[in-house]
């Protein structure tokens, strides 16, 4: 069945539970959580001007990834060492947008699990001392492992409406399908009408579990930000309601954090375009995602350029003046053609300056079970850790000392323009193992500036004396 058509069901399924049903919710009988003062953690970063922004006022890319497929389901915590990490900067990855799952963390109502939270910090924790950022990614896909044939993630059993059947989960080969049922099990949008109208309680306690996870997270330096909830389902004033409700939550705890927004789930095939109202706090982005239903499918790429899809949903971004994360995209590493489909994005997300984290790397992948869940196969590496074909390191400016200009990359090497700002400090490129061995950087200065850069550890570094027009050019 077409996209449109599925749509058009989804939407018709909708409006008729939205005419029927509860309307007196559940009141909430967990016992009241109080903080004190919100910790007070400098942010890393700040959406500014259509872009991140460090502390030294630098303009910062994000080229990331999503840990990790397994954390989906049990037992939750994939990253059970800090070596796990180790190889992600050599790779040129700045940033981890960490999965966190509700049915770990608060398995029983009104129970929160401590060792689930403690793991998550330990994770962030052994990321800081990487140098990589975190993002705090409430996730979840379908609801609930309990719910739509348990082909879900997300949501805890006690959280799935009372005239839904429980499921017992299954995340296997049976749920392969998983987004497609998705779209057509009527329970499914059950699950969300019920939610959005708080009619068990169940969004009072997603809030309440935000706020407490803010509380904890706000004192990790490196966490840039929170991921309010993955592809989430609800008419347009549903959600804006829902994020509006998060921000509060999150920013009582973690004030100066910016807010990863994220439009309908169904915008991820780049299909549609999010018309949502633009937030009304502050120091935001915009993280839609993108799969392309073809490559997915038919485990191959015909040639068909990404570009249209990326700029519509970078037409929100524009329109709400924030920057954008991309923050779910990839392929299964054994697409026909698949070096040059991940190509084509990588490509396109430099034209623009997008920031983005890759789906998805998961330690423990193994040739039976893939990624973990639902037999989905975009894990980066295989059972030996070694990158997969879907994920080649490839250079890229981290940081731009001034306003970015251009960055084209070609057989030769790349060249990279900016407008110097000498008072925000170095500019800094991301070189791969190997890419600088026969490579020399030529810098083309305005009038009177004097510059240099120098190679350290992986990656280029650029300082300018004065303000103007920089041409760097890296090549044989």
């Amino acid at each position: 069945m077409r996209l449109h058509a599925l749509m058009c069901l989804t939407a018709l399924s909708f409006l008729m539970l939205q005419s029927c049903g509860k309307v007196a919710p559940q009141p909430d009988t967990c016992p009241a959580q109080t903080y004190g003062e919100p910790a007070q953690v400098p942010a890393p970063l700040r959406s500014e001007g259509g872009r991140f922004k460090d502390t030294g006022g630098g303009t910062v890319i994000l080229r990331g990834i999503n840990m990790a497929g397994n954390s989906k389901v049990p037992p939750f915590t994939p990253i059970t060492d800090a070596s796990t990490l180790d190889p992600l900067p050599g790779w040129g990855i700045n940033l981890i947008r960490l999965i966190f799952t509700w049915e770990a963390y608060e398995p029983t109502r009104c129970s929160y699990n401590e060792s689930y939270l403690s793991y998550y910090e330990r994770a962030t924790a052994w990321a800081r001392e990487r140098g990589i950022y975190v993002i705090v990614d409430f996730h979840q896909d379908a609801y609930s492992r309990f719910s739509i044939n348990g082909c879900g993630d997300g949501f805890p059993p006690w959280a799935v409406p009372e005239e839904i059947e429980l499921i017992t989960p299954d995340n296997g080969e049976a749920c392969s399908s998983w987004g497609v049922q998705m779209l057509v099990d009527l329970s499914h949008h059950q699950t969300w009408a019920d939610f959005h109208r708080d009619t068990y309680g169940a969004k009072t306690r997603y809030l309440n579990m935000v706020e407490s996870v803010a509380e904890r997270m706000a004192k990790h330096p490196n966490v840039i930000g929170y991921d309010i909830i993955n592809e989430p389902w609800g008419t347009d004033a549903e959600l804006h309601d829902l994020y509006e409700k998060i921000a509060a939550r999150i920013r009582g705890r973690h004030p100066d954090t910016i807010l990863f927004v994220p439009p309908h789930a169904i915008d991820s095939s780049g299909m549609s375009t999010c018309t949502i109202e633009k937030p009304l706090f502050d120091n935001f982005a915009f993280s839609p995602h993108y799969y392309d239903g073809v490559v997915l499918l038919m485990k191959a790429w015909l040639g068909a350029s990404p570009a249209d899809a990326l700029n519509r949903l970078r037409g929100t971004a524009v329109a709400w003046e924030c920057p954008m994360l991309l923050g779910e995209f990839g392929a299964p590493a054994e697409t026909a053609g698949v070096e040059g489909y991940m190509e084509a994005q990588f490509d396109w997300l430099d034209s623009y300056w997008v920031s983005s984290a890759q789906w998805n790397y998961t330690p423990g992948w193994r040739e039976d079970v893939k990624d973990g869940w639902n037999m989905e196969d975009l894990s980066i590496t295989d059972v030996s850790g070694n990158t997969r074909a879907n994920f080649t390191p490839r250079p890229y400016p981290q940081r731009i000392a001034g306003t970015p200009g251009e960055f084209v990359r070609d057989d030769n090497g790349f060249t990279l323009t900016w407008e110097n700002n000498p008072a925000t400090g170095f500019t800094v490129v991301y070189l791969p193992p190997g890419y600088a061995d026969c490579r020399r950087a030529n810098l083309n200065l305005p009038a009177g500036a004097n510059g240099s850069c120098e190679q350290v550890a992986g990656y280029l570094r650029c300082s300018v004396s004065g303000p103007g027009s920089i041409r760097l050019t890296f090549s044989r």
